[in-house]
């Protein structure tokens, strides 16, 4: 199969999104981080090593101990920091000392850069400007960062015309996804990032959720379901 037809797969079902993300959060996180640009910040800064869905929960634990506030965190010290996200409900995967340092360079980002308002970070940059701004943030690597511009644009209505500074989060699903679709010969994550740039150079982060939900739903590292598989068509099955 071409590496047309798989891209153009691949934006088929992405068209089949429209916000089902945001479906399987409970309403109380839902509703913080779609109103809360802070609460959206540190959402995305905390997605890393597990669930999505329980990482967006954690500026939600941090709201109900009353600290949701940059200029409040950015004035705590580490150990405060370290404490109040080791009494969370639910805590970051790499624990509360490595958590403290993301919480305080999101906050002291926030609070003395853009004046206290974490929407300013992208309401009037360009997504490279944004990434580059996110990634001051410890623990916030290029994957994230990408990804946080692409939901930016899908579901906040952001950086429309400059899709092509948008790229894929080439995390295991997706560069499964587009090894055994055919899209990259390897399994290395600059080759898909490479990848999705020339296959969708008007928008390669496009690209990203299909291949993601894809990989996490169907195309399992192990026992794979390629007969239920929206690309099962068109994928070059390499297993």
């Amino acid at each position: 199969m071409s590496k047309s037809a798989v891209v153009e797969g691949l934006k088929e079902f992405g068209e089949t999104r429209e916000g089902s993300d945001w479906s399987v959060l409970d309403c109380e996180t839902e509703r913080l981080v779609r109103t809360n640009p802070f609460a959206f910040l540190v959402a995305v800064a905390f997605d890393r090593g597990m669930p999505w869905q329980k990482a967006w929960r954690i500026p939600v634990e941090i709201d109900h101990a009353g600290y949701l506030d940059s200029a409040k965190l950015a004035s705590m010290s580490e150990l405060d920091l370290t404490k109040l996200i080791d009494g969370l409900a639910v805590r970051p995967r790499y624990g509360a000392r490595q958590g403290a340092r993301t919480l305080s360079d999101a906050a002291r980002l926030v609070c003395e850069r853009f004046g206290g308002d974490a929407g300013a970070i992208w309401s009037s940059a360009s997504p490279a400007e944004v990434e580059k701004t996110l990634r001051e943030i410890h623990g916030l690597g290029p994957g994230i960062a990408s990804m946080a511009t692409r939901i930016l644009r899908d579901d906040f209505g952001c950086f429309r015309g400059q899709e092509r500074q948008i790229d894929v989060k080439p995390d295991v699903h997706l560069v499964r996804v587009f090894h055994r679709a055919g899209l990259i010969e390897g399994d290395s994550e600059n080759e898909a990032i490479r990848a999705a740039r020339r296959l969708s150079p008007e928008f390669p982060g496009q690209l990203d959720w299909p291949a993601w939900r894809i990989g996490q739903q169907w195309c399992h590292a192990t026992q794979p379901d390629c007969l239920a598989c929206p690309l099962t068509h068109v994928c070059a099955k390499r297993t």
